[in-house]
């Protein structure tokens, strides 16, 4: 199973447990700071564990500097961790995810997503 995080909406998290064939999403109401936490419920929720992993997606470039900068970073971690590559993905793609997979696997193990921003961050 892939993993999609996407947190470009303010205070909703969005994920997606999927394959080549199924598809489960789960939207959380929340800040960023609950990323871990709501992906902790959502595997639980669907019995999975993050063994199971074979690599994730995340959403870059739309949504808050934060939120960008987290789901990058917790990307990174997971894929560090367990080994299995990342890929940055634009809002616009979170549909076509599936179609994504080839993609995704040819990702090298270790290459890490950098965030993009949609504007200047606003510090103050």
């Amino acid at each position: 199973m892939f993993l999609l995080i996407d947190l470009s909406e303010k205070d909703k998290i969005h994920l997606e447990l999927f394959d080549e064939k199924t598809s489960c999403k789960a939207e959380y109401s929340g800040r960023n700071r609950e990323l871990l936490t709501s992906i902790d419920a959502f595997f639980n929720k669907q019995k999975f564990d993050k063994k199971g992993l074979k690599g994730i997606m995340a959403v870059v470039g739309k949504g808050s500097f934060t939120n960008t900068r987290i789901s990058a970073v917790v990307s990174n971690v997971f894929g560090y961790a367990l080994k299995i590559p990342v890929m940055a993905i634009a809002k616009e793609q979170v549909g076509q995810a599936q179609k994504l997979i080839p993609k995704l696997k040819k990702m090298p193990v270790g290459q890490y997503i950098s965030a993009k921003y949609s504007g200047e961050p606003n510090i103050g």
